[in-house]
């Protein structure tokens, strides 16, 4: 079962980040016995290195935190991420444990370069990588306090976005929201509704569902003996919403003329019925919605008139689509299953995390519902239970094949590579393929200060 739980502690040594341009993140998606970390221990900040691993390390560099694992599949000291020589550039060293550790669905011998964006797989953890800015950063933790959806994200960007939306959402401005179907554009329309504090009622309508000829009945409703069929008056859609939000998805699809009184509609908020004479005043704020994709000067890619468009506030807003927040995927997971979450094989744990994901959050809800109603008879869910296109998604082992160890140094070649990487055992431990506690130890033993080596290099 997908619940928050105490398995993951974090312990800095350090600030939140002194770094006045980029932060590294590291945020949880979760683990294969279905459990999500809950609020901030969702995410993992720092600004020297960071030891990931069962047990707190002792022992490292200045600025050096500890992210902790309850999992017996996690070694007490499992892997390390530091910045590399190059600006901006982030190392992943495993630490010669037990299980190893996959980055990307690649398995790490030793060390690895991260992008903003890798997935890696600790024990039966799942993580992924960011470098945020600090405004990215500030945004993540007012979401994870107080998420503007149903569910919080952890993706810097989209943070960003729910950070602006609810910005706009008290400003009470219409909003034209695009991305990839399924990608939960109503799910926002109805967040951005509540955020508002509007009175009224949230409707929604697909302009895309319904026949072009009666969307205009559907909107603004018509009178009595409008025609033949109108024995009585019809309340359109616009009217239902009345002090509250109307949701119009799939507006790309509506026809240029009906754009057009919607257009009109949102300059002078006066709404005539079909067949009506008399227009009232109508206080409905509209959030539009597309699937089409443009940049933001062309509304016509957007099926759009441009300056109906431009009414739908100064820039379309896109929602990101599920493969560019797999740090929500434990989260989402956990809230569309609600009370029949159940553990995943780690395989099809990891699976879920390697997809694609071109339905978006609609295609991980029906994943995620199908596999636990085949494996409801089952401990867990495997991948026998996914479906087939999850059989051809890529396999990932976590224990790596090993090089073999270098021979442990005598005191002139170990004093050798501590002046030559300034004192930075980690570096020292990946060159050795050894862990750090345990250079260390060879250090005291050889009578080798560490910081007698930092201070040299300050000099």
């Amino acid at each position: 079962m997908i619940t928050p739980n105490e398995s993951v502690t974090f312990v800095p040594r350090h600030e939140a980040s002194d770094d006045p341009v980029k932060v590294p993140l590291l945020l949880i998606v979760g683990n294969s016995q279905g459990q999500v970390p809950k609020g901030m221990d969702r995410l993992a900040t720092f600004t020297g290195s960071l030891i990931i691993g069962r047990k707190q390390a002792t022992q490292g560099e200045p600025g050096q935190s500890s992210l902790i694992l309850a999992d017996r599949m996690v070694s007490s000291q499992h892997l390390a991420i530091t910045r590399a020589p190059e600006e901006g550039v982030f190392e992943l060293t495993d630490l010669s444990s037990t299980n190893g550790t996959v980055v990307d669905g690649e398995p790490v011998e030793t060390s690895v370069r991260l992008r903003d964006g890798s997935v890696i797989f600790v024990g039966s953890y799942v993580m992924v990588f960011r470098v945020a800015t600090i405004g990215e950063l500030a945004a993540i933790q007012a979401e994870l306090q107080k998420p503007l959806g149903p569910v919080a994200t952890a993706n810097p960007a989209f943070a960003t976005i729910c950070r602006k939306l609810r910005k706009l959402a008290e400003a009470g401005e219409e909003m034209l929201l695009t991305g990839e179907t399924g990608s939960g554009k109503e799910i926002y329309a109805t967040a951005i509704h509540r955020a508002s504090g509007r009175l009224g009622r949230f409707v929604a309508i697909n302009c895309a569902a319904i026949p072009r000829e009666l969307v205009e009945t559907e909107l603004f409703g018509y009178a009595r003996g409008a025609h033949s069929q109108a024995a009585m008056a019809k309340q359109g859609i616009i009217e239902q919403a009345e002090g509250g939000t109307l949701f119009l998805d799939e507006i790309g699809e509506m026809a240029p003329e009906l754009q057009t009184k919607l257009l009109r509609f949102t300059q002078d908020r006066l709404l005539a019925p079909v067949g009506g004479l008399r227009p009232r005043r109508i206080e409905t704020r509209i959030i539009a919605a597309t699937s089409r994709t443009a940049a933001p000067s062309q509304s016509g890619s957007l099926g759009l008139r441009a300056d109906l468009a431009a009414r739908l506030g100064a820039e379309p807003i896109r929602i990101p689509p599920l493969r560019d927040r797999i740090e929500d995927l434990g989260a989402l997971a956990s809230y569309l299953l609600g009370e029949r979450n159940k553990p995943f094989e780690l395989s099809a744990f990891q699976v879920l995390c390697l997809y694609p994901w071109p339905g978006n959050v609609r295609e991980l809800g029906k994943v995620v519902m199908s596999a636990e109603a085949l494996g409801r008879d089952e401990e867990r869910i495997s991948i026998e239970h996914l479906p087939v296109a999850f059989l051809a998604a890529p396999k990932t082992r976590s224990s790596p094949g090993r090089r073999k160890s270098r021979p442990p140094p005598s005191a002139v070649e170990l004093e050798a590579m501590m002046r030559r990487f300034r004192g930075n055992m980690l570096r020292v431990a990946r060159e050795l393929d050894r862990k750090p506690a345990l250079v260390y130890r060879w250090a005291k033993r050889f009578n080798l200060n560490v910081d007698d080596f930092r201070a040299k290099t300050e000099a």
